[in-house]
């Protein structure tokens, strides 16, 4: 029989059963327990939450009612006060000033000057004790307190600056409604002077013959008759409050802090909306309540959310306050019971563990009588792979069984010579990335007027990309040229390629050829070496002719299929392409390169060469990182020096990437052109 399975019977044996019922009993407990506390404690919690939640609306609605009534009766005062100061012109306008309060804002319709509004309007300072009056007593539950004639003219306190262009108050929804109406009415608008939401009480203005006389008005703003922060501080920032009606059999809302829309202008009327609600039954017990003016309670769905609607009618009106608060803010405190099952849940754990640990106790004392001939081998195999853990490669562990044991250490004997391969191997890989980084530049060249970086990031110990700073172009030229490849594949193989690349290159340097001339004769070279491989390079040979940069110098480049070369200008925000025919080193023997050229960099200028690796970078969903990030990252550091640009890019492919494997090399090279 084998060792494993004689050890699973004896572990099977010893802990299955003594688990299995005492897992039994514990599941049984908690479901019982479970039960128990959560109908219990969640019936006790909703009805507590529900109490205090209709008291509190209830509450807030006896508030608001009580703010209507003393806006209706403030309106009342300010209409008899205003009839009698209407009907009986001052002799003396000068005395009927008064001193101890404000002067309210004079404003007229269009087309009104301002000194026919001062001497039309010059009784309403008679008004100066009514209107300070009705500030002082209403306090924040009034923003404006208003006045308008028949002829256009407005009076309004507290006093501001004049209204906004093409305002006519006898156009407005509180004047007219007023008027149509012949009484108190109510409306929701969005001020004029402010922009803010307010709830609007208007009355016209009679004289003794019945002949209107203008329209009164008074303006609160409609947070203070909806005071959703009070409700928000108990039952968090979903709680919605709004005033609802019943119209033509439906309930509709006409005023909640969803109106005020910032895309509204003042003259936008706001017309009752729908309650969205998606539960026909619950809508319904709204409706009935606000047409019998009673209170209700009731669960209701909008949006898809669930929540408790508790309405506060008006008694005058079929009309009401609502307040939606959602159902979980209410229930949350039913999750406190969770803490009792967790406790009752511990205690049926503990009885758990300690037929556990007596599973355990009892496996050991079996297991240190049973397994002493079991361990003698793996004693012999621990001091083997201690040896080699301390360097010693021929250490060899005893092979005494033909059990698993006996095979183990078998492979352990096999696995030794294998491991001094390798880490030859690793040696001689580590040798290779040091040779191929001492083929890169250590610095770049000082260029006059030029800022100039490199760096190379290979995906393993070797790569197969390439970039070199060099001078084919003879004296006084004062020229540079800037070489970056990329060999087919990466690793050992890649690196062994470019370097052959790199030295057909550099043998041309100094023979005074131009790009596409060392372009041909190095691949005429380097195919008779890859003819029968299928490998080959890609290349980008640029020459900074007398400097390169403008007025004097200009650039001058050969493709050798590889990406072309970027300019970006600031100063316009484009990115410009340095294009131009070429195969690959080593495609074809007799292919002829061609030249390109341009006029040099301009102050600013940041021109940027690359290998594929940037832009086909993958990250864990397998996206590529693509050509219009990396000009964002260049666009974002462009004032930056260009060896912060090269390390911008890397670190924004290293992140774009995360923990994804890296599978090819990353290379990039940056000139920018100095300002003066």
């Amino acid at each position: 029989m084998r060792i494993r399975t004689k050890l699973l019977i004896i572990l099977l044996a010893l802990v299955l059963p003594p688990l299995v019922a005492v897992s039994f009993y514990a599941l049984r407990e908690a479901r019982l327990l479970g039960d128990e506390l959560a109908t219990k404690a969640a019936e006790s919690f909703k009805h507590a939450a529900e109490s205090e939640l209709a008291l509190m609306v209830d509450l807030i609605g006896e508030d608001v009612a009580d703010n209507r009534k003393m806006l209706d009766l403030a309106l009342a005062f300010f209409c008899r006060e205003a009839s009698n100061v209407l009907e009986h012109e001052p002799t003396d306008p000068a005395a009927a000033v008064p001193a101890d309060f404000d002067l309210p804002s004079l404003d007229g319709p269009p087309g009104m000057s301002r000194e026919a509004v001062a001497l039309a309007g010059a009784r309403f300072t008679r008004l100066a004790p009514t209107l300070g009056t009705l500030q002082h007593k209403l306090g924040d539950t009034m923003l404006w307190a208003y006045l308008a004639l028949s002829n256009g003219i407005i009076a309004t306190i507290p006093p501001h600056g004049p209204m906004p262009a093409g305002y006519d108050a006898r156009e407005r929804p509180w004047y007219q409604a007023a008027v149509a109406k012949g009484s108190t009415v109510w409306s929701i608008l969005i001020d004029a002077t402010s922009g803010r939401l307010t709830a609007t009480v208007s009355a016209p203005i009679l004289g003794h013959d019945g002949a209107l006389l203008g329209v009164a008005a008074i303006d609160a703003p409609l947070e203070a008759l909806l005071p959703e922060s009070d409700l928000s501080r108990r039952w968090g920032d979903g709680v919605r409050a709004s005033f609802v009606r019943l119209a033509n059999d439906r309930l509709e809302v006409i005023g909640s802090r969803d109106f005020l829309d910032p895309d509204l202008g003042w003259k936008t009327p706001l017309a009752p909306v729908p309650l969205p609600a998606d539960d026909p039954a619950g809508l319904a017990r709204l409706t009935a309540a606000v047409e019998a003016r009673h209170n209700v309670q009731v669960a209701l769905t909008l949006g898809g959310e669930d929540y408790f609607a508790v309405l506060r009618p008006f008694s005058e009106v079929p009309a009401g306050l609502l307040v939606l608060v959602p159902r979980q803010a209410v229930l949350h405190q039913a999750d406190s019971a969770e803490s009792a099952i967790l406790a009752r849940t511990r205690s049926m754990m503990a009885v758990v563990v300690s037929f556990a640990l007596l599973a355990v106790a009892a496996s050991a004392i079996l297991a240190y009588f049973g397994s002493r001939a079991v361990t003698r081998p793996l004693t012999g195999l621990s001091l083997a792979a201690a040896r080699l853990a301390e360097g010693d490669l021929d250490a060899r562990a005893p092979v005494t069984s033909r059990d698993e044991l006996g095979r183990l250490g078998e492979t352990f004997n096999a696995m030794a010579p294998k491991l001094a391969e390798r880490l030859r191997l690793k040696q001689d890989m580590l040798l290779a990335k040091e040779v191929q980084q001492n083929l890169l530049p250590k610095a770049p060249p000082h260029l006059p007027g030029i800022d100039l970086a490199g760096a190379t990031i290979f995906c393993d110990e070797t790569g197969g990309d390439y970039f070199d700073y060099l001078s084919f172009a003879p004296a006084p030229d004062d020229g540079c040229d800037i070489i970056v490849g990329d060999a087919t594949g990466h690793g050992i193989a890649a690196a062994l390629f470019m370097a052959t690349g790199r030295a057909l290159l550099r043998g041309g340097q100094g023979v005074g050829c131009g790009p596409a001339a060392l372009l041909t004769l190095a691949n005429a070279l380097l195919w008779q070496d890859t003819a029968d491989s299928g490998r080959f390079i890609t290349l980008y040979f640029l020459r900074l002719e007398r400097g390169g940069l403008a007025d004097n110098g200009r650039l001058l480049w050969s493709r050798a299929g590889h990406d072309p070369a970027m300019i970006y200008d600031p100063a316009t925000d484009r990115f410009e392409e340095l294009l131009g025919p070429g195969l690959p080193l080593g495609v074809l023997p007799d292919y002829v390169y061609e030249e390109q050229s341009c006029p040099g960099l301009t102050p600013g200028q940041v021109l940027l060469l690359g290998t594929d690796g940037i832009w086909e970078a993958r990250n864990p969903a397998d996206e590529m990182y693509g050509k219009d990030r990396f000009r964002e990252v260049v666009r974002a550091h462009a004032t930056l020096p260009a060896e912060a640009i090269v390390a911008a890019v890397h670190a924004d492919v290293a992140a774009f990437q995360a923990n994804s494997p890296r599978d090819d090399d990353i290379t990039l090279v940056v000139l920018k052109a100095l300002p003066v």
